[in-house]
């Protein structure tokens, strides 16, 4: 039935919505990975949001130097479309100085770089499914 069609002549969708991930990742390589693995695994990536998009969820690079740093500018800046959308902080580490970082940037949890995409496509899950 891989071309099954509705009784009005529609195609039936076979999988739920997938949820909007943007990745707002500046290591290219990083931002690959997790790309393909979380498409890989039932989410629909952007590395930017058409101006009608509102992504599910954000996961961005968070800077831990004492440089400034922090969230991109633009997830910080308050664009409305990002308001209430959580975020998680993709970082080097998870250390402690990492996750007081992310929560005063206001993130609702760190993952580390080095995780595997699933393990990262299952963070995304819990934290989708606590908002709702």
């Amino acid at each position: 039935m891989p071309n099954a069609q509705r009784v009005d002549g529609r195609l039936l969708r076979r999988t739920p919505i997938r949820p909007l991930v943007l990745l707002a990742i500046d290591d290219d390589a990083v931002c690959a990975r997790f790309a393909y693995e979380l498409s890989a695994s039932g989410f629909d990536v952007a590395l930017f949001v058409p101006t009608a998009a509102r992504p599910s969820i954000i996961v961005a690079a968070l800077s831990v130097e004492n440089r400034g740093g922090g969230l991109p500018a633009e997830i910080r800046a308050g664009d409305p479309r990002f308001r209430g959308v959580p975020v998680i902080a993709i970082a080097p580490d998870a250390s402690t100085a990492t996750r007081d970082r992310a929560r005063r940037e206001g993130c609702v949890a760190v993952c580390a770089t080095t995780c595997s995409g699933a393990t990262l496509a299952a963070g995304l899950r819990t934290v989708l499914d606590r908002t709702r």
